[in-house]
C-alpha cells in the first residue's frame, strides 16, 4: 500500500499522520487523510508539470496557526 510506504519513508507524510493520531484519529482515518494528501499533491504536480519538492508542500507550525 503506497500510503503506508509514504508514512514510513516520507518525513512530511509521517508528520501529517502523527499529528492526526495525536488528535485522536483512528489509524485508518489518518491513513486515508495521508492518501488524499498524496492524491492532491500528485494532481497538482501533474497539472503544473513540476517535480515533487518537499519544501513546497510542508507547512510549519507557525504557518498553520496563521492560516
Amino acid at each position: 500500500m503506497p500510503t503506508l510506504t509514504a508514512i514510513n519513508h516520507n518525513p512530511h507524510m509521517r508528520m501529517v499522520y502523527d499529528r492526526l493520531k495525536e488528535n485522536g484519529k483512528h489509524s485508518s482515518v489518518a491513513q486515508i487523510a495521508v492518501m488524499r494528501k498524496m492524491v492532491v499533491i500528485a494532481f497538482s504536480l501533474f497539472k503544473t508539470k513540476e517535480s515533487y519538492d518537499i519544501e513546497r508542500f510542508v507547512k510549519t507550525g507557525a504557518e498553520e496557526k496563521a492560516a
